[in-house]
């Protein structure tokens, strides 16, 4: 063999071998695609982050007082986006979510459900205390001004705005939004986001992976 041109072939493959080294060694991989989750373009630090919202439920300490989420995430989270007249798909993904929390629960492992409204202006205190002890008694109902909400909404990624169907009035509306439930870890990290598809059992699963990548 060429003397010249194997010392750069073994030079190159040195040098593969240190970085391979390199990256197993000091680069920790994805907990998302260790535990079947969502690979997200830019890395998970693109979405979520602190915010300031109102705690619509007065049977909690934080009742009915603007709280920061450093504050208010104390334990691994799920956030979901919707509004309490939602007639169909709302209801559907609270209860999935309450129905993950109860599996994990049972499996000695706990999170917090916690409801952002995307419809401040109808979705009262009052209300949404009403509706979160209906989902779950975990629930965490926040509210805000329209542009507080707006501002979370930016940092989950979050579309929501008044639907333009016809044969609906000020009052009497519907919300088209995305419906993705989010998961933020204690330190109010984003850690993973679920669809519609994603069963309880498959969430609660996916959960109870990250609770182990990180204890």
């Amino acid at each position: 063999m060429n003397k010249k041109f194997f010392i750069p072939v073994s030079l190159l493959f040195a040098i593969i071998l240190i970085v391979s080294a390199i990256f197993v060694l000091l680069i920790k991989p994805s907990h998302n695609l260790e535990c079947g989750g969502n690979k997200i373009a830019g890395g998970n630090s693109v979405i979520g982050g602190n915010f300031t919202l109102t705690n619509a439920n007065k049977n909690q300490l934080l009742s009915r007082s603007r709280i920061n989420s450093r504050e208010l995430i104390t334990e691994p989270s799920l956030i979901y986006f919707g509004y309490s007249y939602c007639p169909d798909v709302c209801p559907f993904d609270l209860q999935r979510n309450a129905t993950a929390v109860d599996i994990l629960h049972n499996a000695k492992k706990e999170i917090t459900p916690i409801f952002i409204t995307i419809d401040p202006e109808r979705d009262t205190i009052d209300r949404l205390r009403e509706f979160s002890a209906f989902v779950h008694p975990k629930l965490i109902p926040l509210t805000g001004s329209i542009k507080d909400v707006k501002k979370v909404m930016k940092l989950f990624k979050v579309y929501g705005k008044k639907s333009n169907e016809e044969g609906f009035d000020d009052d009497n509306y519907l919300m088209d939004h995305s419906a993705f439930t989010y998961l933020v870890s204690s330190s109010n990290e984003f850690v993973d986001y679920f669809s519609r598809k994603v069963s309880a059992e498959e969430m609660a699963e996916r959960i109870s992976c990250y609770f182990d990548q990180i204890n």
